[in-house]
């Protein structure tokens, strides 16, 4: 006869670590479970009205919708914060475009609105991306978006952030549901402190000086987010991810994001705002944008043909 084979023995330190992996996977897929989104089409609409892209998308580009939503419950939202990334995977160049709030432009269905008004109509983010897509003539293959109390919620698990407030800013009217009172000089800002100044405008700049601001803490959060510290904190922010962001990105494609945000030097990353002047129609105040800088903006940071003149 020949000799038994006896079942070879796992070590318990092996059996351990396949234990705690399969546990870090389960709670990772719980985490993204509740961060994917999949809307589905407004019924109104027809498909292939929204699944078409805009032509013009040239080179290996990713253009990534970014919102920060004015939702403090389950109320209908409006889009507070508007900004498109694109990262040029061929160069490893990024650019972040910020639109105003208040922009007059084309919503599909609605005729001409504010651009932030698109996510609180029947569609929502679908709604929005057309509408971005739209304006700015090139495909967005992705959106992330959170509301007030998540974008506070990050900020102070993280600790808060460093900003330098250039000016005292006060906003305590009755109708604020986010109160704030700050000095100017530098300080590190917590989550509702933080959350009054990337939504400031009572200075003679408006929007145009609130969308400053944004950028400017936009860079600090992310030199604060990509610390060798925060990965201590990593649990804390994913279950506030879960509860606040949502996303159409699937598990690879946030990895891949993930890996490119690490790798992109935050000091060499332009910020742009798109150009325009306040105008009134009909007694409502919008914002004009510049069509001539408009197009230049696009066909230098999100098709990336600077390179081309």
């Amino acid at each position: 006869m020949g000799k038994r084979v006896r079942p070879r023995k796992i070590s318990v330190p092996l059996a351990v670590a396949l234990v705690v992996l399969l546990a870090a996977a389960g709670w990772g897929w719980s985490v993204w479970v509740r961060i994917h989104h999949k809307p589905s089409l407004p019924p109104e609409t027809g498909q292939e009205t929204w699944e078409q892209p805009p032509a013009g998308k040239k080179k290996n580009i990713t253009n990534i919708l970014i919102l920060g939503i004015d939702q403090v419950k389950h109320e209908a939202a409006r889009a507070d914060t508007i900004m498109v990334m694109s990262i040029n995977e061929d160069s490893g160049e990024a650019a972040l475009i910020s639109i105003p709030r208040d922009a007059r432009v084309e919503i599909p269905g609605r005729g001409l609105d504010k651009i932030n008004h698109a996510m609180a109509y029947r569609g929502e983010i679908v709604l929005m991306k057309k509408t971005v897509e739209n304006l700015l003539g090139v495909p967005l293959d992705h959106y992330v978006y959170t509301n007030f109390r998540g974008f506070a919620s990050i900020v102070d698990i993280l600790g808060g952030v460093t900003v330098d407030v250039e000016k005292e800013m006060i906003h305590d009217g009755e109708d604020e549901p986010f109160p704030f009172r700050l000095k100017p000089g530098v300080q590190r800002l917590n989550g509702e402190q933080a959350l009054g100044y990337v939504r400031y405008r009572g200075d003679d700049q408006g929007d145009f000086g609130r969308i400053n601001r944004q950028q400017v803490f936009l860079k600090a959060l992310a030199k604060e987010t990509l610390q060798v510290t925060t990965l201590l904190r990593l649990p804390q922010l994913m279950e506030q991810a879960a509860r606040h962001l949502r996303t159409d990105m699937t598990i690879p494609q946030l990895l891949a994001f993930g890996r490119r945000a690490f790798s992109i030097d935050i000091d060499q990353v332009e910020m742009v705002t798109l150009k325009g002047q306040t105008r009134n129609f009909n007694g409502v105040s919008y914002v004009a944008l510049d069509g001539a800088f408009l197009q230049d903006t696009v066909r230098s940071y999100l098709r990336w043909e600077k390179d081309e003149q």
